[in-house]
Parts: structure tokens; C-alpha cells; sequence
């Protein structure tokens, strides 16, 4: 899969038409689309419960950092070498990931395991998928994941420079260097919400605080918009920190699905994720120009897109309470220690 991303960093590096760029960069959607899915699915073979969440939280600490490079490295490269001849790097280096992968991954301990089963028909897909659905509690698990990823990386990497742009006045290295800020913010608290589930032994009451408290400080921006620039840089931060609550969210819906289904449990919830977050992309830039052009105010926009997200993130909460959780807070603590 990751030879389409290869061809699609050269296609939109060589592009001269939206049309070419649309293309290269849908062939490296395609290429990467199977990368988180199929990770979580190689550590489930080769980690035991316990293990599992902490290799999955390494495994999102590891993707965050990819926002991170995202941010001032992609703008200084940008300046350096041009954006073209970056696509170009992008790719090689995928080639060469792609390559390792190969040579060195394997899907699970026992090499024959990954491949034991029969090739399926897409009549076993469809009803696989089904079955995924009904498993007891995963639904009210889907609001959470579909906003929760979504709102940190829809500021992060969509809409947090063009407010600080447009509010601040920021330029674009201040701008990078405060959303780097924010990303390496989002690492670390990916990195802590492994140990405090671990701790807690349970992993309800870990997401419903994280939940609920970034949804508390997205509704004080949003009424604080125009506050102090360091005001706003601490709330930006606090958010993207308490806002990594997603690694312990998605290894809940994975352990809620039966190991027979671990795969398409895991597309499932990684669809979510991913479609929540194509979804909030665009509803949240509709939302910020409609309130921009009824109010005359720049500010009023982006202040409804961090109540967009408060409320969202909230309402998701309240149904994700009801979630069981897969083991008794006795059992799960005991694996932890494991």
C-alpha cells in the first residue's frame, strides 16, 4: 500500500494542475490508509492485553509526531528546498519505510499465524463488519472516537495557524513555533495516558475526564477568543495535552471486540476516527465562515468553532459513559501489573 504514497508524493511534486494535486494527494491517503488499522492488528498478535495499550499508546505517540513534523520542520523545509523537492524527500523516505517494514515486521510470533485463515469473499467482509457492529457497547463507543482525534488534529493542523493568524497577527515562523508547541504537547500527553490508565485500571473513567475536561477549556476559549495572546497559548497547549485521551478511547473499542474480529474491529473504529475527522474539516470551515459573514467578525467565527467542538466533544461523552468496560477493575488492574 505504501507504493501508492510513494507515487503520490512524486505525482503532486511534478503537479501543475488541481486536478494532478487532488490526484497525488489521494494516492497518498490511499497508500497510508492502512497503516494504523494494520499496525493495531500486528501488535494485538504479538502483545498480551495489558501490552497491547501500552504498545498502541507508543504506536499514537509515534503518529503524533508526525503532527509535529508537520508543523515548523514542513514550513522550514518549505523555505529551504521548495515544496516540490520536499514531496520528493517525503517519498523517498517512504520508500525506505516501506522497505523496513518489509524486511523486518512480522505478523505475528508464530510467522504461519498471520496467514492460517482462507482468503475471505467480500460477502465474509460484509458480515464480519456486521458482527463488528454488534458487538455489545461498541456503538456508544463511535460518538467519542469520531470527535475526539478529530478536534485535536482539526486545530492543530487545520485551523489553529489561520487563528493565529487572523486574531493575533502572527507570522508564519511564530505561528509554526507555537503549533509545534502544541504538537509535542499532544506526544506527551499521549505518552501519559498509557501509565494513568494502567494506574486507574479501568479505562471509562480515564476518557470521560479527558473528555470532559478538553471540552471545558474548548468552551472557555470560545468564550475568550480575543483574550491575551498567553492566555490563549496556554488554553491552545492545555488542549492538545488533555486531548490525547484518544489512545485509551480506541484501545477501549478494541477491547471490547472479540480477538476473532480484532481486524475488522480495528477498521472499524479507525474509519470512525479517520471519517470524523474528514467530516469535522469541513462542517467546522462552513461553521466559521457562516458566523464570520453573519457577525462581521473574524473572531466570533473561530470562537463558534472551539464551542462547535466543546459540544460535540461533551454530547460524545455522555454517550460513551455508558460503555462496560471489558474486564472488572480488579481484573484489568491485575493485567496491568502483569
Amino acid at each position: 500500500m505504501l507504493i501508492f504514497a510513494v507515487a503520490g508524493s512524486l505525482i503532486f511534486a511534478a503537479s501543475h494542475s488541481i486536478g494532478s494535486l487532488v490526484a497525488g494527494r489521494f494516492l497518498i491517503g490511499l497508500g497510508f490508509a492502512g497503516g494504523m488499522v494494520g499496525s493495531l492488528v500486528v501488535l494485538s498478535r504479538w502483545h498480551s492485553p495489558s501490552g497491547f495499550t501500552q504498545a498502541m499508546t507508543l504506536l499514537f505517540a509515534m503518529a503524533n509526531v508526525g503532527s509535529l513534523l508537520a508543523t515548523l520542520p514542513l514550513a522550514a523545509a518549505n523555505d529551504w528546498i521548495g515544496w516540490r523537492t520536499t514531496f520528493i524527500v517525503l517519498g523517498i523516505a517512504t520508500g525506505v519505510v516501506a522497505i523496513l517494514f518489509l524486511l523486518i515486521v512480522r505478523d505475528s510470533p508464530n510467522e504461519s499465524a498471520g496467514h492460517s485463515s482462507r482468503p475471505q469473499t467480500l460477502g465474509d467482509s460484509i458480515r464480519g463488519m456486521r458482527d463488528v457492529i454488534r458487538v455489545p457497547g461498541l456503538l456508544y463507543v463511535m460518538p467519542m472516537i469520531g470527535i475526539g482525534y478529530a478536534s485535536i488534529v482539526t486545530i492543530v493542523g487545520l485551523w489553529g495557524g489561520p487563528y493565529l493568524h487572523d486574531v493575533y497577527g502572527l507570522d508564519g515562523v511564530t505561528r509554526g513555533n507555537l503549533l509545534s508547541i502544541m504538537a509535542i504537547a499532544l506526544v506527551l500527553g499521549t505518552l501519559a495516558y498509557g501509565p494513568i490508565q494502567r494506574y486507574v485500571g479501568a479505562f471509562r473513567p480515564v476518557v470521560v475526564l479527558g473528555g470532559v475536561a478538553s471540552a471545558a477549556l474548548m468552551l472557555l476559549l470560545a468564550t475568550v477568543a480575543t483574550a491575551s495572546l498567553w492566555t490563549t497559548i496556554i488554553l491552545l497547549v492545555a488542549i492538545c495535552f488533555i486531548g490525547a485521551y484518544s489512545v485509551i478511547l480506541m484501545a477501549h473499542g478494541v477491547a471490547l471486540v472479540p480477538p476473532e474480529l480484532s481486524g475488522r474491529g480495528s477498521t472499524t473504529l479507525n474509519a470512525v476516527l479517520m471519517g470524523g475527522t474528514a467530516a469535522l474539516q469541513i462542517g467546522s470551515g462552513e461553521v466559521i465562515g457562516l458566523v464570520q459573514t453573519l457577525s462581521g467578525s473574524v473572531a466570533a467565527g473561530y470562537a463558534s468553532f472551539f464551542l462547535l467542538l466543546g459540544v460535540l466533544t461533551l454530547v460524545a461523552a455522555i454517550i460513551y459513559h455508558r460503555v462496560p468496560e471489558p474486564l472488572s477493575r480488579r481484573q484489568t488492574a491485575s493485567a496491568s501489573d502483569k
